[in-house]
């Protein structure tokens, strides 16, 4: 069957109806259904409107609270250590960039290490919403060593979750060079998507509970893992992942694989922050990053009469093209959120006739 497309303002509305019915207060709600129909409008589903059930079921099980404030541990005049208290991500992000954003008008380099984020939500939302306020980023998380998703190169077992990190540069009229990659080689997420729409995962990025390559995204769930970035080969996204593990950990005083007991499913997140004011300036940051840029797009390509593409076009093309034509959503994803909306005593707009 095939999917429908639901215009993103009524979505949008209607994920805040949902997370509002559940307990988040308004300004949560809307803060969070505008920051999940961005994922969807770049293209980023996996961090769309299919994680309103999920964080919904957070709050049931107290993973994640409504009204949390960021707890400061410590602080000095370029790093902080911050307790999030389980507040959603979309909420707390943008709450500690803006702190790290003010401390970087005086300090080259800011650091903020925080624990006990509900779910960060897109990290590549973040590292952009840095570098249009003229800020160069890299942010990274885990999950407190609690959700077990990728194994190590020849391993069954699977040993880390997808550890993901986005960086953000700042370019001219704030537009921004935005990279934002799990370290593993499909994102969880994505295989949630596929599975509600009745789609196989990619080849060669996922194995079942007995080591074996699958494009059965049920494997997963069913106790298999995914494979790290590069594949069976991926010892480079594997050490990579171990690397995001240990400084989201680490610095944030949360949990590696395995917390065990005493760790709850919730992110410890890395942020960093450079001002280049402080250092050669923000003008000549945009002009080389541009100039780069260009040289890079100015290759010649393999396939004659095609354009190069870097990273972020895909996200840019997708967003103006689903800003026309509506957010497609399979019905598997629409009846979940119907019946979401059902237990909630909140009407649907997610009808044929939704756009």
């Amino acid at each position: 069957m095939k999917d429908i497309y639901i215009n993103p303002s009524t979505l949008e509305k209607f994920a805040a109806a949902l997370l509002q019915a559940d307990g988040f207060t308004s300004e949560e709600s809307d803060m969070t259904a505008k920051s999940l129909i961005l994922s969807n409008l770049c293209g980023h589903d996996s961090h769309g409107v299919i994680r309103v059930p999920h964080y919904i079921d957070m709050r049931k099980r107290n993973v994640v609270k409504s009204g949390a404030d960021l707890i400061f541990k410590k602080e000095n005049d370029t790093s902080c250590v911050i307790d999030a208290d389980i507040g959603l991500g979309q909420v707390q992000m943008p709450r500690i960039l803006d702190h790290l954003i003010e401390k970087s008008e005086h300090q080259g380099i800011v650091c903020a290490a925080a624990r006990n984020i509900g779910h960060t939500g897109r990290l590549g939302e973040w590292s952009e919403y840095a570098a249009r306020r003229g800020r160069a980023a890299i942010i990274m998380n885990n999950d407190n060593g609690t959700l077990f998703a990728v194994a190590p190169p020849e391993a069954k077992t699977a040993c880390t979750s997808t550890n993901p990190v986005a960086f953000g540069i700042p370019l001219s009229h704030e537009d921004v060079f935005s990279l934002d990659m799990s370290t593993s080689a499909v994102a969880i997420g994505k295989l949630s998507v596929a599975r509600a729409a009745g789609l196989q995962a990619p080849e060669g990025v996922l194995q079942d509970v007995n080591g074996v390559l699958t494009t059965d995204p049920q494997a997963f769930f069913d106790g298999g893992a995914i494979l790290p970035m590069g594949g069976a080969q991926g010892y480079k996204g594997f050490g990579l992942s171990m690397i995001v593990e240990m400084l989201s950990a680490g610095l944030s005083g949360g949990l590696t694989s395995p917390a065990g007991e005493q760790g709850e499913a919730v992110s410890n997140v890395i942020v960093t922050l450079w001002n280049p004011q402080h250092f050669c300036g923000l003008d000549h940051m945009r002009t080389q990053a541009e100039k780069f840029i260009d040289f890079v797009r100015a290759a010649e390509p393999v396939e004659p009469g095609t354009s190069i593409r870097i990273a972020g076009d895909r996200s840019k093309s997708t967003y103006k093209e689903r800003l026309e034509n509506g957010i497609p959503l399979s019905w598997g994803l629409i009846d979940t959120l119907n019946k979401t909306a059902e237990e909630l005593g909140v009407d649907t707009p997610l009808t044929e006739s939704s756009n």
